[in-house]
């Protein structure tokens, strides 16, 4: 078995897969909380920073 390989996934797969990642960035969000708000500016430079490629290939032509 193959663990990474190219699939063309549904929409619906996708949309599953995205509720489900932040269902379980919200359990965790919430089990670490105290954690979390000390770092709140550096999760939120890391998360900026993570989005920048993503929005990058897709307004590319």
């Amino acid at each position: 078995m193959k663990l990474l390989r190219t699939k063309t996934w549904n929409w619906w797969d996708i949309s599953l897969l995205k509720w489900c990642c932040l269902m379980y960035g919200m359990i965790v969000g919430a089990y670490f909380h105290e954690y979390v708000m000390q770092y709140v500016w550096v999760v939120l430079v890391a998360a900026m920073i993570l989005t920048i490629r993503p929005a990058i290939a897709y307004f590319k032509d």
